[in-house]
């Protein structure tokens, strides 16, 4: 049988490949060509990333998943009624991505926001797509909201105006992150070009959050990169988050439960003593014979629930009958 690394040695060997960089015999496969090669007629190769950024859980991405999408639709109501004009937005991406990976998925130009989110120990980057951006400036400033062209960068004047827009949005991610932590957006930076947004290291995971806004003539994408890093210590506040779907709360079917078992027979014995005999004795055994028993009076008697230790009392009588105290519960 062919060995199989553990996740230990693939983890290990993830972290020579990243730091001490490929093994040259690796690098060379670089020039081959797989395009088209099969194997046994029926599978072809395919590039598996075993880089690939695996922070979060399934379950939590799930909860952020709800939440972002109460986000985007509180968004997509502020957007209407700050431009004026029918509109929408949709959640349509919550991932883990290296953030070099996330900053080649923005286009040249691209709003850029640099945000400072306290107590998050990290930046954070929000972007909005040009043609969103320049025409929530133009909307807002008397035009259609029609980008016919956009322009390689905003004036100060043209920023402050977008501002207007941005404010509100921020106002509700800040809502949406308030089911982990309270945080307080604060812009520290702005640029058109997403390249100099390099506030994080390349290889860093981020919490990637895509939203889409749709109206007439209104029409963008909304991106938010939050480092894990900065997220990792508040993650537990999603154990409560109002937004964990109902089967996964603690307590939500223990009336339910308890009902449903609650009539099942259960096997308790109380053991009074324990004494060990060969075979050679048990089989000498006859009327009469006393045997002498491990547990003296006054001694805890062990009393099992199913074969297993549950329950410690002392032996008493109740009216004619032997009756046992229950003096321990048994974890």
């Amino acid at each position: 049988m062919e060995e199989i690394l553990s996740n230990a040695e693939i983890d290990a060997l993830l972290d020579l490949f990243q730091n001490e960089g490929m093994p040259e015999e690796l690098e060379e496969a670089d020039d081959l060509d797989f395009s088209g090669a099969e194997i046994q007629g029926a599978y072809k190769v395919a590039e598996l990333d075993l880089l690939k950024p695996n922070r979060f859980t399934r379950s939590e991405l799930q909860v952020l998943t709800r939440i972002q999408e109460m986000v985007a639709r509180k968004m997509g109501a502020a957007i209407a009624e700050r431009l004026r004009l029918e509109a929408s937005c949709d959640c349509v991406g919550v991932e883990q991505l290296r953030f070099s990976n996330w900053i080649s998925l923005l286009d040249h130009p691209t709003g850029t926001y640099i945000l400072q989110m306290d107590p998050l120990r990290f930046p954070s980057v929000l972007t909005v797509s040009p043609e969103l951006l320049y025409g929530a400036v133009d909307r807002i400033l008397g035009g259609t909201g029609e980008a016919h062209a956009c322009p390689q960068d905003l004036s100060e004047a043209e920023y402050e105006v977008a501002d207007a827009l941005v404010q509100p949005l921020l106002g509700h991610i800040q809502e949406g992150l308030g089911e982990m932590v309270e945080v307080h957006p604060k812009v520290i930076g702005r640029y058109t070009n997403p390249s100099l947004a390099q506030v994080l290291p390349a290889q860093e995971v981020v919490l990637a959050l895509h939203f889409q806004v749709s109206g007439n003539p209104l029409f963008g994408d909304i991106r938010l990169a939050i480092p894990y890093a900065a997220l990792e210590p508040h993650l537990g506040g999603l154990e409560s988050s109002r937004f964990l779907s109902e089967g996964r709360k603690d307590g939500v079917y223990r009336s339910v439960l308890t009902e449903t078992i609650s009539g099942i027979p259960m096997d308790l014995k109380v053991i009074l003593g324990e004494m060990e005999l060969n075979l050679r004795d048990i089989l000498a055994l006859k009327k009469g014979d006393v045997l002498t028993l491990t547990t003296k009076p006054g001694d805890l008697l062990e009393i099992p629930v199913q074969g297993k230790t549950k329950f410690r009392g002392v032996l008493g009588t109740r009216g004619r009958r032997y009756a046992t105290k229950i003096l321990q519960v048994v974890d």
